[in-house]
């Protein structure tokens, strides 16, 4: 019988500092939210008469949340747009991106950093809901922010001009978050922050 040795994959751990281009707009799922769409679809649940809005306390409350209380980003929606801009006429496709490049994040939702004495401000957007009726959402824009993004690469299928480019097409033309250029929006982009550090190092 012959002996088989397999090579090890060669894992690399990237930090990708980025920095806003346009102001993002959060719109987390509030549990009072959640709880009415769930009554809502229960069969005999009548819908409660409304109680008066609250612009700071639903803007604060659809803000992403870090497990520390810090204010932060889904890490799911970064990867998100990274795929979404990985494409075969760039020589990157999108299942290579899913099975090369993992974040690096015990948490729900990734840091952001920001202008705490400008931001966030409280934005009242007219929104369409059920059969064409409107709404009012109060939510939170961020103007200036910026994060670290740590990934785990596999490093024989993506170089760091891959990830970096990668990255840079997501924050230009996907971006994150409510009304983000891959919904048809400006907001949430980002780009690559040349002022800080990129690394690249083999684990």
């Amino acid at each position: 019988m012959s002996k088989v040795t397999l090579s090890s994959i060669k894992r690399v751990r990237a930090v990708v500092p980025i920095r806003s281009t346009s102001p993002i707009i959060m719109h987390k799922w509030s549990e009072k939210a959640k709880q009415m769409m769930r009554d809502k679809q229960q069969k005999g649940t009548k819908t409660k008469t409304r109680d008066l809005r609250e612009p700071e306390a639903e803007a604060t409350e659809a803000t992403y949340v870090t497990e520390e209380g810090d204010v932060g980003i889904p890490a799911m929606a970064f990867k998100a747009s990274i795929i979404t801009a990985a494409h075969k006429d760039i020589g990157i496709e999108k299942t290579l991106v899913r099975k090369a490049l993992f974040l690096r994040c015990n948490d729900a939702n990734m840091v952001i950093a920001f202008d705490e004495a400008a931001d966030p401000v409280i934005r009242e957007d007219m929104v369409r809901v059920g059969a064409g009726s409107a709404d009012l959402r109060y939510r939170p824009e961020f103007r200036t922010w910026k994060a670290s993004v740590e990934l785990e690469v596999d490093g024989e299928l993506l170089q760091p001009s891959d990830v970096l480019a990668l990255i840079g097409r997501a924050g230009f033309g996907v971006g994150l978050c409510e009304w983000r250029p891959e919904k048809g929006g400006e907001y949430g982009r980002f780009e690559i922050d040349t002022d800080r550090t990129f690394e690249w190092q083999e684990v």
